[in-house]
């Protein structure tokens, strides 16, 4: 049951929740902080509380209370007293009201939310609703709610998020948080040398300094991917990379929109119109193709909805977070080795899921993300293309023909081998304009016909497709397509 103590300072009697024993509290009136002993009172009948006022019962004067307090005085004594304990400004307000942190319901009398942690101060309590946004912990085994200004978890001692006003560089000052999560948060701020230009902050928050050094390379390899995407429209651009001791900081475009997942949550996972998901797919396959004709190639590594955004206009649309992009290696053995197990289920094929991600991983998450945004429905990696073929084969709820193509396409995309995939983002984006599946192709040489993905002409030999990496045993190149090495005969990776 909850209990009642008094402040050590000022004697002032709480209420507090039946847990508090042992937590630290501070007092709402002279702000001391306090820890709450195993001795604490439990609420009874006869324990008065200073802040919650019995009601006034008139009772005959023969029967007087065996101690006189305010709570149980003759009517006119007690509306004496409770006007003094209401002229009060630091006594909490009487009856329930909602946590500032997580507008969970509080207790009469209560100084800390019993869901969030939430260590309510006196004028949080009265100006409940004032606008000052409480400090949210990013650690994930915690997630408390601190007051406004605390730079540390009061319970953890994580680094907590800034508030808004804070000026980051002498030159960004935040405005609001946009979103929080265990690698950091994101901001929106103003660029106050810029003439007051909107950007977002993505700020890196971590106290393990091994596991810092680790995100900040992600942090600077996303720096410099957004820059080599400078000329592509739908990527945002990146202002400014700040290292300042313990923290990072990355500057970039503020994107006013929202993200497609969102907007199928919100709208019951209502399918978007084909026309637009084209389109779409069409500005994608642009950045995909930019990354992947570096050298060496870029891969995206998370594409999914969660990381388009859908601009104002309701149609044009920017890709977000390049976080987990990174080259395939400058060298051979850096090409073959394994890199870090980045994925997103059900939305990575299997050689990324081992830690061998390729371009063609890429359009196998671009497939993924197209029957989202075409059906609404969330993709299950390769186990899709069964969801697929019984939608075409459907005849209760037949996929119009007009339509058919782009599931063909996303199908072929879902292959678990590569070498059944497009070999292109180039080549996904024009039969998406062309609005078909391109099955045949013909020799640039001899002009006869090939089924499209054959390595080289049936008839001249000639090759068909772009030339791969150098094979991993004799060092020559081969061609998309081919499975062993024409030079030496091994397997190609």
């Amino acid at each position: 049951m909850p209990i009642v103590f008094g402040c050590p300072k000022c004697n002032m009697k709480m209420q507090l929740p039946d847990n508090s024993v042992g937590k630290t509290f501070a007092c709402p009136a002279c702000k001391v902080p306090f820890t709450v002993p195993v001795s604490a009172a439990p609420v009874t009948p006869s324990s008065p509380v200073v802040n919650i006022p019995a009601p006034v019962v008139n009772k005959p004067a023969a029967v007087p209370p065996p101690q006189p307090a305010p709570i149980a005085a003759a009517p006119k004594a007690a509306k004496s007293d409770s006007s003094q304990v209401a002229s009060k400004p630091s006594s909490p307000v009487i009856g329930p009201i909602n946590c500032p942190a997580c507008t969970a319901q509080l207790l009469p009398g209560a100084i800390s939310c019993m869901d969030c942690g939430y260590l309510l101060q006196a004028e949080s309590t009265l100006a409940e609703g004032d606008g000052v946004s409480p400090a949210i912990c990013t650690n994930p085994v915690c997630g408390s709610a601190n007051p406004p200004g605390e730079r540390n978890c009061q319970r953890c001692g994580q680094v907590l998020p800034f508030a808004a006003g804070h000026l980051i560089n002498n030159r960004y000052r935040i405005e609001k948080q946009l979103a929080i999560g265990g690698f950091g948060a994101v901001y929106l701020a103003t660029d106050v040398k810029e003439a007051n230009r909107p950007v977002a902050i993505k700020d890196m928050i971590c106290e393990d300094p091994g596991e810092f050094d680790i995100r900040l390379n992600f942090f600077r390899r996303e720096a410099d991917i957004l820059k080599s995407l400078n000329s592509v429209s739908i990527v945002p651009k990146v202002y400014d990379l700040i290292e300042q001791g313990e923290r990072a900081y990355l500057v970039l475009e503020f994107i006013k929109g929202k993200d497609l997942m969102k907007i199928l949550e919100s709208n019951g996972h209502t399918p978007f119109p084909i026309e637009s998901v084209i389109e779409w797919g069409r500005s994608i396959c642009d950045v995909l193709q930019h990354m992947h004709s570096q050298v060496p190639p870029l891969v995206h590594r998370d594409l999914k909805p969660e990381n388009v955004m859908l601009l104002e206009d309701k149609k044009s649309i920017k890709m977000i977070d390049f976080g987990t992009a990174r080259d395939l290696g400058k060298n051979q053995k850096d090409r073959h080795a394994a890199k870090t197990k980045v994925y997103t289920e059900g939305y990575a094929p299997l050689e990324q899921i081992a830690g061998k991600p390729e371009p063609r991983s890429d359009l196998f998450a671009l497939a993924c993300t197209l029957y989202q945004l075409a059906t609404g429905k969330v993709p299950e990696g390769s186990i899709t293309v069964h969801e697929i073929d019984l939608m075409l084969k459907d005849t209760a709820n037949p996929i119009p023909a007009k339509s058919q193509w782009l599931y063909e396409m996303i199908k072929v995309n879902l292959s678990e081998d590569p070498n059944e995939r497009y070999y292109s983002a180039r080549e996904i984006k024009a039969d998406l304009e062309k609005k078909q599946v391109t099955k045949e192709v013909p020799c640039s040489k001899c002009a006869s016909m090939n089924q499209v993905r054959q390595p080289f002409c049936g008839k001249c030999a000639e090759p068909l497709t772009d030339s791969t990496p150098p094979c991993y045993y004799c060092g020559k190149n081969n061609r998309m397509g081919s499975r062993c090495c024409i030079h030496c005969g091994n397997r190609l990776r």
